[in-house]
C-alpha cells in the first residue's frame, strides 16, 4: 500500500526522483497526516517546518533478500523514515547494517536532508545496544542519519508493520532506467 498527501493534487514534483515503489497511492486523511506529524515531531524529535508535512508519502516495500519489510516515509523533499520490524533472531546476519547502508544511499540518491531508520518492536529489545553499535559503525560520520527503538504503540495510528514474508530476490533501491 502507498498512501499520498499532498498540499495539492500534483502526484510528483518535477525534477524530483522519489524513492520507487510498486504501488498505488490512496488518499490520506487529516488524521492520519495529524498522527504522522505527532510521530516525527514528537517521538521521533524531528524540528522540521510546517510546509514539509504539507507533502506526506508512505510506501511498503517488501522483504527483499533477507531484509525485512519496510514502511516508508517520505516527508516533503527533507525526510526519508524507514520503519521496521526487527527480523526473527534479530542479531541475524547484517541486516541492520543493509538498512543503514540502503537507507543512506536512498536518501543521497533522491535529494533528502536526512535518513531516520526506526526499528520498532513490541517489547524493548534485548539487543538493541549491539543494534546502536552496529548502526554507528555503518553510519560512522554521518550526521544526517539517525536510528531510533520505538515500541510499535508508538508509531502512527494505521502504521502496522507488515509481516515477514517471502523474500523476493530484487534490490528495491535499483537506479531507475532512462
Amino acid at each position: 500500500m502507498r498512501t499520498l498527501m499532498r498540499g495539492d493534487d500534483t502526484l510528483w514534483r518535477s525534477g524530483r526522483r522519489h524513492v520507487p515503489t510498486e504501488e498505488m497511492p490512496t488518499a490520506m486523511t487529516h488524521a492520519d497526516r495529524a498522527s504522522i506529524e505527532h510521530f516525527v515531531r514528537g517521538t521521533l524529535g524531528c524540528g522540521c517546518p510546517d510546509e514539509v508535512f504539507l507533502h506526506l508519502v508512505v510506501s511498503r516495500l517488501p522483504p527483499i533478500a533477507g531484509r525485512p519489510p519496510i514502511v516508508q516515509l517520505q516527508v516533503g523533499s527533507r525526510l526519508l523514515i524507514h520503519v521496521v520490524a526487527p527480523p526473527d533472531g534479530a542479531t541475524a546476519s547484517d541486516w541492520i547494517e543493509q538498512l543503514a547502508a540502503n537507507g543512506r544511499a536512498a536518501r543521497d540518491r533522491h535529494g533528502y536532508n536526512r535518513f531516520r531508520l526506526v526499528i520498532a518492536s513490541p517489547a524493548p529489545l534485548t539487543s538493541a545496544r549491539e543494534i546502536e553499535e552496529r548502526f554507528a559503525r555503518v553510519i560512522a560520520g554521518d550526521e544526517k542519519a539517525h536510528l531510533h527503538l520505538v515500541s510499535r504503540d508508538q508509531l502512527p495510528v494505521g502504521f502496522d508493520l507488515p509481516s515477514q514474508g517471502p523474500q523476493v530476490a530484487l534490490d528495491p533501491l535499483r537506479p531507475e532506467a532512462k
